[in-house]
């Protein structure tokens, strides 16, 4: 799959907006650059790679599941596991 679709979307933890997905890619939370999502699925923090979104949604930081991409392609993270 390839991710560019998340591009310009939302970031919400549980059901609450907190941030957006920018067209380059890097993902702000409360306004301020948190980590970086490549065309590919990964997720940056600076050059380390700290998770990955698997083709059907699944959202996993460290190799733990902690959201999914929904429907309308927002990143949504689920807050009792982050």
């Amino acid at each position: 799959m390839i991710f560019v679709d998340c591009y310009r979307k939302n970031v919400y933890i549980d059901s609450k907006l907190v941030g957006y997905i920018d067209g380059d890619g890097f993902i702000y939370i409360s306004g301020k650059k948190f980590m970086e999502l490549t065309e590919d699925g990964d997720l940056y923090i600076g050059d380390d790679n700290v998770g990955y979104i698997e083709d059907g949604g699944d959202i996993y930081l460290r190799d733990k599941l902690v959201g999914n991409v929904n429907s309308n392609n927002d990143l949504e993270f689920y807050g009792n596991v982050l």
